[in-house]
C-alpha cells in the first residue's frame, strides 16, 4: 500500500533551479537584414540585485553594475534567434515572468505582426496577460533608458501602464486581447505606443552637481504616448492622446483623467474637471439600408481646479460646466472617429461586433463587405455629464484691495 501511494504522488520531475535561469522581463522584436528578425531580451542581473541593496546596481570592480542585461540575437524566426542567444548566455532564458512585449513600428507597418505572434501563442511560458506595445525608434535604446525610481526599464513601463487610468490617454492591450481582436471579424486591433522624449526636468548643466556626488537626471525618458491602429495584422497609423481617449470613450474604458474646459464667464481662464466614472452604450440600428450607430456616454466628475472667479454655489453655473464638459467629450470622440473611421478606415471601436450581436442574420451578409460599409456608418454621439463635488471651497480666494 505504501509503494502504491508513493507512485500516485506528484513529484518535481520538471523542476528548474532558479540559480540556473535567466529570468526575462521584456522582449523586443524588430526587423533585421535579409528578412530575418532581431530579438532583444531583458533579463535580471541577480549579482547586481543581490549586492546593490537599493536596487540601483552593485559595485563591481569600482563601477556600478546594472540590475538588468539586454541581449540581442538574430535569426530566421524568433525561436531561432532566442536559441542562438545560448551561445552568449550562461543561463537558460525563462519567459514565464515576461511582462512586456515591444514590437518595432517598422516591423508592424511593413511586415505585420502575424508572422511573429505564433511564437508567443505557442510558447508555454508566455502568458496571454503580457502587455503588448509598439515601439517608436530603436528598441535597444527604448529598452536601455536609465531610470531613477525603477532601476529596471521593464518594471518602469509596467508601472506606467498600471497608472493608465490617471489620464486615459492611451489604449494599451494585453497579448491575448490583441490576438482576439486580430482574429475578430467585427473589430480591428490597437495598442499603445512607447517612445523616447527629451526629459524637460533635466537641467542643461550637470557638472557642478556631479562634482558634489549627485546623480544627474537622464536627458531622455521613456513614455507611453498615443495609440497604434492596425488593419488586420499591419499598423496603419496612430492616435494622439486626445484621440486615444476618444477611442476609450467609445469602448467604455475611461476610468479617470482630467478634462479642461473654458470658464463660461472668462474665456481666457481654464477649469479642470476630474473624471471619476463613465459608462458607454452602443446601440446599432439599420434604417432604409443605412447603418446608424448611437454612442451614449454617461460620465461623472469632480471639480478639480479653476483659474478664474467661479461661483459654484449657483446651480446654473454647474449646469453650464456640465454642458461644456459634454461638448469636450463629444469633441474627443469625433476627433477619434475622423481619424480612425474616415482617414484610416479601421474599426477599432467595435461597431462590427455590436452590429453582429443585434443583427446576426444581416451580419452574415455584411461581414464580407464591412471594410466598405464601415466608413459610411452614421455615428450619433450623446453625452450626459454630472458634476458630483466641487471641493472644499465654493469661491476662489480673492485678494482684498486696500
Amino acid at each position: 500500500m505504501l509503494i502504491t501511494l508513493l507512485l500516485t504522488q506528484p513529484s518535481c520531475w520538471d523542476r528548474r533551479e532558479v540559480e540556473r535561469l535567466g529570468i526575462v522581463l521584456s522582449t523586443g522584436i524588430e526587423s533585421a537584414p535579409g528578412g530575418k528578425v532581431r530579438v532583444i531580451v531583458q533579463n535580471i542581473n541577480p549579482t547586481a540585485l543581490g549586492k546593490g541593496g537599493g536596487g540601483g546596481g552593485a559595485m563591481v570592480g569600482g563601477t556600478a553594475s546594472k540590475p538588468y542585461r539586454n541581449r540581442l540575437g538574430e535569426g530566421s524566426t524568433i525561436y531561432d534567434a532566442i536559441r542562438g542567444l545560448s551561445r552568449e548566455t550562461p543561463r537558460q532564458l525563462f519567459f514565464a515572468h515576461n511582462q512586456v512585449i515591444i514590437i518595432s513600428e517598422e516591423l508592424a507597418r511593413e511586415r505585420g505582426v502575424r508572422e511573429i505572434t505564433d511564437f508567443f501563442e505557442r510558447h508555454p511560458q508566455i502568458r496571454r496577460t503580457t502587455w503588448l506595445l509598439v515601439g517608436k525608434g530603436q528598441l535597444n535604446a527604448l529598452m536601455d533608458e536609465p531610470g531613477r525610481l525603477e532601476a529596471n526599464p521593464s518594471q518602469r513601463v509596467v508601472g506606467i501602464i498600471n497608472e493608465r487610468d490617471l489620464t486615459s490617454q492611451y489604449a494599451v492591450q494585453k497579448l491575448g486581447d490583441f490576438l482576439e481582436m486580430m482574429e475578430s471579424e467585427g473589430t480591428q486591433p490597437y495598442t499603445a505606443v512607447l517612445e523616447r522624449e527629451i526629459n524637460k526636468a533635466s537641467p542643461p548643466e550637470h557638472k557642478n552637481r556631479l562634482a558634489e556626488g549627485h546623480i544627474a537626471e537622464p536627458h531622455q525618458i521613456v513614455q507611453i504616448n498615443g495609440t497604434a491602429l492596425f488593419r488586420r495584422d499591419k499598423m496603419v497609423g496612430w492616435l494622439n492622446p486626445g484621440e486615444s481617449r476618444g477611442l476609450l470613450w467609445v469602448r467604455g474604458k475611461v476610468k479617470g483623467g482630467v478634462i479642461d474646459i473654458p470658464d463660461p464667464d472668462q474665456k481666457d481662464r481654464i477649469i479642470t474637471l476630474e473624471i471619476i466614472r463613465s459608462k458607454t452604450k452602443l446601440s446599432p440600428r439599420i434604417k432604409d439600408g443605412q447603418i446608424i450607430m448611437t454612442v451614449e456616454i454617461d460620465e461623472e466628475s469632480n471639480l478639480g481646479e479653476t483659474t478664474g472667479e467661479l461661483d459654484v454655489v449657483k446651480p446654473e453655473v454647474i449646469k453650464k460646466l456640465e454642458e461644456l464638459q459634454a461638448r469636450a467629450i463629444q469633441g474627443e470622440i469625433e476627433s477619434a472617429l475622423a481619424r480612425a473611421q474616415q482617414e484610416y478606415g479601421v474599426d477599432v471601436f467595435g461597431f462590427g461586433e455590436a452590429l453582429h450581436r443585434k443583427y446576426p442574420r444581416q451580419w452574415k451578409e455584411m461581414k464580407s463587405r464591412w471594410p466598405e460599409l464601415y466608413p459610411e456608418v452614421q455615428v450619433q454621439v450623446g453625452v450626459k455629464t454630472k458634476i458630483r463635488r466641487t471641493g472644499l471651497i465654493t469661491k476662489p480666494t480673492e485678494p482684498k484691495q486696500r
